[in-house]
């Protein structure tokens, strides 16, 4: 392959050139090509949860942390296919953006604090926040669950809560 030929993803490019792309003012837009949101997840969303992690180097999780998140999951259950799982250090979107995309009943922040989607509150780790009628929970990231069983435990009382006892 030549280096005339390379094509780079959207996700590639944006994280290349975030800070040097720039508009043109009078720029032409082009009437053909759609300006709606796209979030990377994975999941098909039935039930509307929301998981949205922070992980620097994975697409979505490691395979341990995701097969931890597997079992969690399937504990409360559910299934992959009644949630979304997005990794806020590739989306990095604002509360609104996710609110209007994914339309989730319930919203689990791993590794994301809610200042940085732009809530307008704080939450300690594991206490269950009502906001506009949803269920928001906050907890440390992933990776920190795996050799750490008082943090399981309490996450796995906090989920208890939300998707067990209704």
């Amino acid at each position: 392959m030549s280096l005339n030929n390379i094509q780079l993803s959207d996700v590639t490019c944006q994280m290349l050139f975030e800070k040097s792309l720039v508009a043109k003012e009078g720029a032409i837009e082009n009437p053909g090509v759609s300006k709606e949101l796209i979030i990377s997840s994975l999941g098909e969303n039935q039930k509307n949860i929301f998981f949205l992690v922070n992980e620097v180097d994975h697409p979505y999780l490691p395979d341990i942390q995701m097969e931890m998140l597997s079992n969690l999951i399937i504990a409360c259950k559910l299934s992959m296919s009644d949630i979304a799982l997005v990794n806020y250090h590739y989306n990095q979107y604002q509360y609104p953006q996710f609110n209007e995309y994914f339309k989730p009943k319930i919203i689990l922040l791993f590794g994301v604090s809610t200042a940085a989607i732009d809530l307008p509150f704080t939450i300690p780790f594991f206490q269950i926040q009502n906001f506009q009628q949803q269920s928001f929970l906050t907890a440390p990231p992933l990776a920190d669950f795996l050799e750490n069983k008082n943090l399981k435990k309490d996450l796995w009382i906090s989920l208890q809560k939300i998707f067990l006892n209704k």
